[in-house]
């Protein structure tokens, strides 16, 4: 006898659906331009049906961006536990940063946490700042190991200085006319490792 279902793996997959179609129109569109409607059209539900998984778009919003946040996270923790040289673990966090930008499949998720905070609600960007403070550690932990963390006449750290470039390729670089995404991390790893050729 055919056991009935409980509906249940329906509607986690349907509120996956939900924030992959949202993370790509927040990013595409910008947060304020996305309406619900624009969603649940692309979806393929009823207007009203979003709100049987989320209570708003800023909810939606609020998800998109812990995902992403727990994607970038992850891959880095990931890469510190390995235990590698400090040069090998700088070049590799940058290529998986700059994979996280760029791959169509955690792009939406990672472009929507790094551009679309202020957007977020209150309860939202506590959990984030956490959780983004634990990621910069790590790499400054690393900068520290190679000496580079004090460099410049700024006050700034230079991880975020290195943040800055990595995440402005997600407004610039064309998948077909610009090197790839793994080619121009290499370069960047290059230009702090062995400095600007002369």
């Amino acid at each position: 006898m055919k056991k009935k279902s409980n509906g249940r793996g329906m509607q986690g997959s349907r509120r996956q659906e939900i924030l992959r179609i949202g993370a790509g129109l927040f990013r595409e569109k910008g947060f304020d331009a996305t309406t619900i409607r624009d969603i649940t059209a692309a979806v393929g539900i009823g207007s009203g049906s979003t709100f049987c998984h989320f209570r708003s778009k800023r909810d939606i919003l609020d998800e998109v961006a812990r995902h992403g946040m727990d994607l970038v996270l992850a891959e880095a923790e990931a890469v510190v536990r390995r235990a590698l040289a400090p040069a090998e673990q700088l070049r590799t966090l940058i290529q998986r940063h700059m994979t996280l930008l760029h791959d169509p499949s955690s792009r939406d998720f990672v472009v929507v946490l790094l551009f679309e905070q202020r957007a977020l609600s209150a309860a939202a960007k506590a959990q984030l700042a956490a959780s983004m403070a634990r990621y910069e550690a790590l790499w400054e932990d690393c900068l520290r190991r190679l000496n580079l963390s004090q460099k410049g006449r700024a006050d700034v750290p230079v991880h975020r200085l290195l943040f800055g470039a990595l995440n402005w390729t997600a407004h610039w670089l064309r998948p077909v006319a610009d090197p790839s995404p793994q080619v121009l991390a290499d370069e960047v790893a290059g230009l702090l490792l062995n400095g600007i050729p002369g």
